[in-house]
């Protein structure tokens, strides 16, 4: 419930289009909506202009696609207030614009027209990401220089570990072909997936991207500007969490409890990840996931209020004007949104012209959490669509273009090995598991340097899909409908296995092939012909040495070592980080505990003594009036002696 109350405002509007700055006195501003959450916000003003030319530099350059950038300023005129608070702005871009124009006078040379301008705007963020829909593959690089590169005009500031730590690959999947999805909502999804917070300062018009919620000093709010509080308790979450680790060697399932579940209700995820640490991570971010949300508070108030009140920003309601059983009472809490609405009073075109200020019947709300609440709020956000499939080359260094080889790079602390896959679109080499792929596990064929795959990509790893070419040499002529098996580095180095039709009959070979030596088997209908053969001429060369793939494979050895060492130190510090954090949080909560006890404790005192201090100022009183009693007494009787 929100009550309306009369108000006077100084609101400044500055418009700027293509480069040209317009400032519009707040008395000609009619109408005025702004909702402020923690993440950004949205806004309306509407105006009229004074009588302009059909050639009015606002006019024209309004009819221009240009960008609108759009600063609101709104601050109550109270001559009582010795120093007045800051004003309220919000700066973003506009997302539409609405345009209505009344003739005035008759001569249509000298025709003026007064005009009502619309603007609806909004954080540049939810502007600008929300039509930005990347498709990109990156390798060795943070999440914080991703960022970096995207942000266009959007000032970007950063308190998080995480975003600083090198990645071996990231995949940006926002494209057309994933239809409803924006960076915007991929920006939110990795916040929420990773447990961060984004938080948009609309004084500085600024986002934060940290690993907690940013910390101050708490302003009281006057209870004379409050019209009523209301408490609003959150759902409850009724389940627990399975995390289940499907490997056929040692899968494992780590139940995390949750007080208000209810028996047999649980919320499960599933990983196959063989690393112990990676998969411990997973369980401490689901564990977070499943703290309760404290209570929040909703404000309306009668009066534009002394202190600010911006999503951010940190209030107590303290003093004797507020109830003493009220909810919150003596607490910091933290502002989550700001809703603000306000409607001239004059809203004739005629009125307010060339004035700063104007009367306003307006309304305006907040939505309150505690100062100690870890959970983020975001807004709605569709999550991005893993994988995406592009086509990529097998990476082997070493011999020739054509030459089938084939490079395993593994990781000594995990065990696990990597096939290499470069991705031509973005020049970007990434690594696969090595695994079997299509073929039983008594096979060991690994795929050949320069070999055409599909390769699936997701945020942060990749996978192997399917091969999508034959090597060269390798397919047979079809009119003998023959299969072969190429085994060796090239033509001059190989083993070729041949089963194909001969006059409608079976034909098996094997031929060797090292340089000019060449050894035949074939099978043929009652035919078996084995022979042995070295030609001069192709004498095999003098051999050499090629140490490419040994030094590929300790490179990619050493950036795995350095990389997983890299990502357990930061794993570590963020993990003391957040146990600090979270036990600073609790000896704060613990400290205002106390102090609020020992306030309420030494107020018992103080009324106590007052109602002693009452008691014996009343007994003094009587004795007093006693004593004056008596003394009338005596006079009385003295007055008979005489």
């Amino acid at each position: 419930m929100r009550t309306a109350f009369q108000e006077e405002l100084k609101p400044e509007l500055t418009l700027t289009i293509g480069g040209k700055s317009f400032s519009i006195p707040g008395g000609q501003i009619t109408h005025l909506a702004v909702r402020l959450a923690s993440h950004g916000f949205t806004a309306s003003v509407t105006f009229w202009t004074s009588m302009e030319k059909k050639d009015s530099p606002l006019f024209t350059a309004f009819q221009k696609p240009d960008l609108v950038q759009v600063r609101l300023a709104v601050a109550a005129v109270d001559p009582a207030l010795d120093t007045p608070p800051a004003p309220l702005v919000v700066q973003g871009l506009a997302r539409s614009r609405r345009l209505i124009a009344e003739p005035h006078g008759k001569d249509k040379k000298s025709e003026r027209v007064f005009r009502r301008y619309t603007f609806e705007f909004a954080d540049a963020a939810q502007v600008l990401w929300r039509q930005h829909r990347p498709v990109e593959l990156h390798t060795d690089m943070s999440m914080q220089e991703v960022l970096e590169a995207h942000k266009a005009s959007i000032l970007l500031s950063y308190d998080w570990a995480a975003l600083r730590q090198k990645q071996e690959m990231l995949c940006l999947a926002v494209g057309a072909d994933a239809p409803g999805v924006s960076f915007y909502d991929f920006v939110l999804w990795y916040v929420h997936t990773h447990n961060g917070v984004f938080a948009y300062d609309t004084q500085k018009s600024e986002y934060l991207l940290a690993d907690s919620k940013p910390s101050g000093t708490a302003a009281p709010i006057d209870r004379l500007q409050v019209a009523h509080v209301e408490t609003k308790l959150p759902p409850p979450i009724r389940h627990g969490t399975r995390v289940l680790n499907a490997l056929a060697n040692g899968p494992t399932t780590t139940p995390i409890a949750q007080p208000q579940a209810v028996t047999g209700v649980s919320h499960d995820v599933l990983l196959r990840n063989p690393i112990t640490s990676q998969a411990e991570q997973r369980q401490k971010l689901e564990k977070t996931r499943l703290q309760v949300r404290q209570r929040q508070l909703h404000l309306s108030f009668k009066d534009f209020p002394s202190v600010p009140v911006h999503p951010g920003a940190l209030v107590r309601m303290e003093g004797s004007l507020w109830p003493a059983p009220l909810t919150g009472l003596d607490e910091d809490h933290r502002v989550l949104e700001l809703e603000l609405e306000a409607h001239a009073e004059s809203e004739s075109q005629h009125d307010n012209q060339q004035t700063l200020q104007a009367q306003y019947q307006m309304t305006m709300s907040a939505r309150l959490e505690s100062a100690s609440e870890p959970l983020v709020t975001l807004p709605p956000f569709r999550a991005p669509h893993y994988p995406i499939h592009v086509e990529a080359l097998v990476h082997s260094p070493g011999g020739e273009p054509q030459d089938r080889r084939y490079l395993i790079v593994e990781d000594e602390k995990t065990s696990l090995a990597w096939f290499r896959m470069t991705v031509p679109l973005w020049n970007q080499t990434v690594s696969v598991p090595a695994e079997p792929i299509h073929f039983p596990g008594e096979f060991f064929f690994p795929p050949y340097k320069n070999t055409r795959v599909l390769v699936a990509l997701h945020f942060a790893h990749a996978e192997f899909d399917r091969f999508l070419d034959w090597k060269e040499g390798v397919r047979t002529p079809q009119d003998g409908q023959g299969d072969q098996i190429l085994l060796g580095w090239n033509k001059s180095s190989q083993t070729a296995f041949t089963h194909d039709f001969q006059e409608d009959k079976p034909v098996w070979r094997m031929l060797r092939t090292n340089g000019g030596d060449t050894q035949i088997v074939r099978m043929k209908e009652g035919n078996l012909f084995i022979q042995v053969k070295e030609s001069q001429s192709g004498a095999a060369p003098t051999p050499t040495y090629d140490v490419s793939p040994q030094v590929e494979a300790a490179k990619g050895d050493l950036t795995t070592a350095v990389g997983g060492a890299v990502g357990e130190t930061s794993a570590a510090y963020q993990g003391a980080m957040a146990s600090v954090r979270a036990k600073m949080k609790s000896a704060q909560a613990e400290a205002k505990a106390a102090l609020t006890g020992a306030r309420t404790e030494v107020g018992a005192k103080v009324a106590e003594a007052k109602s002693g201090l009452q008691g014996a100022t009343s007994r003094l009183s009587q004795g007093v009036g006693e004593l004056g009693s008596a003394a009338e007494q005596a006079k009385a009787a003295l007055e008979k002696l005489r």
